[in-house]
């Protein structure tokens, strides 16, 4: 295993902020829901580049786990970018964390070719800062992409007013037949969290397949975005698509929006798309308090189930023992 440290390279004090326009669908839906995209404020002038880290992946090799870490950086502004090229039949997966009280935007450019697989966690734990993760990605045929999703804010005291931000924008092209794409995404924003996430694929070739499942909570006064696209384009036949997501409302001031969408323009393909949003049923509490567990308590474990159901997928045993030190830092124990 490789674990990889990031320390800031420049320092300008440039102190102008921009509004970038980013997470945008590619259908338009109505204006007033306000979801069609979101802005983010930067300071692109006074960002910390911090270096670009490319991996090329030789054909028929796997390799070890990687961690990438930006617990190092010290910089106000901050923006890495990824780049990876997987040749045929190669495997890795690579982790990132950013766990960090400093802005941060990070791009990957991410190359799958013929029979290769990558799986991406990302681990991220917000405070009163802003990180924005921008994922672009290809598939050739018989690639395979995973990516894993773990973001989380800090637990509040109640007239605490900061805010923490995380916009997530995800685009996979699908472009070989056979290719196949799977999202996992666990999320707990609390206080005045702002949430925001953005899913594309595009289905291009023959036989594609991909599946989106997200599953968090919502407390205090946390707002939340969820967009979920799923584009079957001409020639994609034989395609199959599903995206789900199952929010749980922990608060009265909680606002959620979820966009499941589907775009079709080739006939021989199966597209499902639904979720699932509430609160805790009577049923459930009556459940816990016949435990001596009070409302609270009941919450928390609820909530952190959301994200504990991520480590089942992950093989690594360092990268698990990360997730449970973050909810224990955000729910305690």
């Amino acid at each position: 295993m490789t674990e990889l440290e990031s320390k800031s390279s420049k320092n300008n004090k440039d102190n102008a902020i921009d509004i970038m326009d980013i997470n945008a669908m590619p259908a338009k839906t109505w204006y007033w829901l306000g979801v069609n995209s979101a802005e983010l404020s930067w300071n692109k002038n006074g960002e910390s580049l911090l270096g670009e880290k490319a991996f090329t992946l030789n054909a028929g090799r796997k390799y070890e786990d990687v961690i990438i870490s930006y617990s190092d950086i010290k910089s106000e502004f901050n923006h890495d970018r990824i780049v990876i090229n997987a040749a045929e039949g190669s495997e890795m997966t690579l982790i990132t964390r950013l766990d960090m009280s400093y802005n941060m935007r990070l791009y990957f450019d991410i190359k799958i070719g013929k029979n290769a697989k990558l799986k991406l966690i990302e681990l991220c734990k917000v405070g009163d800062n802003t990180i924005y993760s921008d994922i672009d990605t290809t598939c050739d045929e018989g690639g395979e992409f995973e990516l894993i999703h773990m973001f989380t804010g800090m637990k509040r005291l109640k007239d605490d007013k900061k805010e923490g931000k995380i916009y997530s924008n995800v685009k996979v092209d699908l472009v070989g037949d056979k290719s196949d794409f799977r999202y996992d995404m666990g999320y707990l924003a609390q206080g005045n969290d702002i949430f925001d996430y953005n899913i594309i694929v595009n289905h291009i070739g023959k036989k594609t397949n991909c599946e989106i499942t997200a599953n968090g909570a919502l407390r205090d006064s946390a707002h939340k975005i969820f967009r979920g696209t799923i584009d079957f384009k001409t020639g994609s036949s034989n395609s199959t698509g599903a995206e789900t997501e199952t929010v749980l409302m922990l608060g009265d001031d909680v606002v959620n929006k979820t966009v499941p969408v589907i775009l079709c323009s080739e006939e021989n393909v199966s597209g499902t798309h639904g979720a699932s949003i509430g609160e805790l049923d009577e049923e459930t509490l009556f459940y816990f308090e016949s435990r001596g567990i009070d409302k609270a308590v009941a919450e928390d474990i609820m909530a952190r189930a959301s994200i504990e159901r991520l480590s089942g997928l992950i093989e690594n045993e360092k990268v698990k023992e990360i997730i449970e030190d973050i909810l224990k830092d955000v729910l305690g124990k």
